[in-house]
């Protein structure tokens, strides 16, 4: 079997005004019906931040300032043949012009409700950091199927 590795990217994307934070509720495999931040895969020959920029607008019809790179990670799924290196990022923008996604539906989220929506586990994992102001984070995470978190290594700066 072969191994496979992907080069990507999700962004939480804040309303800072409004104290909300666009999710993305997956209606593809894998991990349809959790739900998650906009972001994609990288083509090969793309940048790694115009990658990001272009997921978002793709996805959300946005284009936000602000965008911040948070994290690197590495996911590798549990038994199988196929591992994400992830960066992650936060952009700011308003939460007026959303399009329509056909990954699924976009919902603008009060920032203290966030965890109660079923976000993919390895995301929740670094979710905390990715929001931080002061943090970046890299790690690995090996996940199952659905993405829960089997095992992980993350380790986290703060920055001044």
């Amino acid at each position: 079997m072969e191994k496979k590795i992907t080069v990507g990217n999700v962004c939480f994307l804040q309303d800072k005004q409004q104290k909300k934070i666009l999710l993305l509720h997956r209606n593809k495999d894998p991990m349809k019906n959790m739900t998650t931040g906009v972001g994609g895969k990288t083509d090969f020959l793309e940048d790694i931040h115009l990658s990001c920029h272009r997921e978002i607008y793709e996805e959300t019809g946005l284009k936000p300032s602000n965008v911040r790179l948070k994290g690197i990670l590495k996911t590798i799924v549990d038994g199988g043949t196929s591992s994400w290196v992830l960066f992650a990022y936060t952009g700011e923008c308003s939460e007026e012009g959303v399009l329509n996604c056909d990954e699924g539906v976009l919902e603008w989220v009060p920032v203290q409700e966030i965890y109660s929506h079923n976000i993919i586990g390895f995301i929740r994992k670094v979710l905390p950091h990715i929001l931080d102001e002061r943090s970046f984070f890299e790690g690995t995470i090996v996940h199952d199927m659905q993405g829960q978190v089997i095992s992980d290594i993350i380790k986290v700066s703060k920055c001044e």
